[in-house]
Order: C-alpha cells, then structure tokens, then sequence
C-alpha cells in the first residue's frame, strides 16, 4: 500500500501566496486612504464654497451744499457775444470731508445781480459753464477764492448798459468728495 500524497506548499509557493496578501493588504489601505481624503476633501470644499444670502445695512452722510458768491470785474473783458471770461468764485465747504469741485453752472433760480454799470442794465443774458474741473476743496473750508477760467458768458442780446459793470452771478458748484 503506498500512501498517499500529500504536498506540502514550497518555500516558493508560500513566497507567492505571501507578497499576493501584501499587494491585497496595499490595495486595501490604498482604498481607504483615498476614501478618507475625498471625504476630507469633500468637507473642506463644503467649508471653503458655502454660500449664504441676507441683507445689511449701512448709514451714509448727507452731503451739504457748498455756499459760494462769484462775481467778474469790470476788468475781465466780458463782452456781449464775446467769449467767456474768468469767473471770481469764494466757496466754502461745510462738510466734514474733502470735495473737488468738477463743475460751475448759472443757478437759474436766483437772479444776476449788477453794480456799476454805465446805464440801464436789468435782466443781462448771463451764461456760466465751465465743466471737466478739478479744484480741491478741504473738508470745513471756509472762504477759499477761486478763478474758474473762461466760466462766464454774456448774451448777444446784454444791453449796451451793461459796460463796465460788475456782475455778482449766482452759481452752482458740482463736484464729488475726494
């Protein structure tokens, strides 16, 4: 009777068997690692791209208007019809906050007022324009003398009266805060 076989795994075949559970093992701890860094990662992207919505509120300033007197001398040359002359302007600015003065234009609703004038001169056809300006103003300045150039225009229609006269123009002062 001869018995019966049995074989007895080699040193080879046990080597083999060995280094497949460690790649096996490898592949396992691989997996987890990478699952726990996309769920870490998936957290972190939550966190850094959490979006939300609401309102605020905010107080803003109330800007005052700039008191101002502007006036030409007989000196500057006006002249029915003629080009625009430089325009004397004292302003000040009550606000606590520097303005730079961008632009000056007639306030229609006051009226020109004129003294020294060689004859009858009521109602002149007065014009002020004077924009892309840039004259800084400090914040509670107060009295501060200008001359806006080439601002003041008289009418084709300014009664020859008129000559030599002063006129005391009211305008309006634009401008934004510095």
């Amino acid at each position: 009777m001869t018995a019966p076989l049995t074989t007895a795994p080699s040193t080879r075949e046990q080597r083999r068997r060995s280094r497949a559970r460690t790649r096996a093992l490898r592949t396992l701890v691989a997996a987890a690692a990478a699952l726990a860094l996309t769920a870490v990662g998936g957290v972190a992207h939550a966190f850094w791209s959490s979006s939300g919505a609401g309102s605020g509120t905010g107080t803003t300033r109330t800007v005052v208007p700039l008191t101002s007197t502007a006036s030409t001398a007989p000196a500057a040359g006006a002249y029915p019809g003629g080009p625009g002359v430089a325009l004397a302007v004292t302003v000040s600015n009550p606000n606590p906050v520097p303005i730079r003065i961008t632009s000056v234009t007639l306030d229609t609703t006051r009226t020109v007022t004129v003294t020294g004038a060689s004859g009858p001169c009521a109602a002149p056809a007065v014009s002020v324009s004077a924009t892309g300006l840039s004259f800084p103003l400090a914040a509670n300045a107060t009295d501060v003398a200008l001359t806006i150039p080439d601002a003041l225009a008289l009418g084709t229609s300014t009664p020859s009266g008129c000559q030599g006269a002063t006129f005391t123009v009211p305008v309006v002062l634009s401008g934004q805060t510095s």
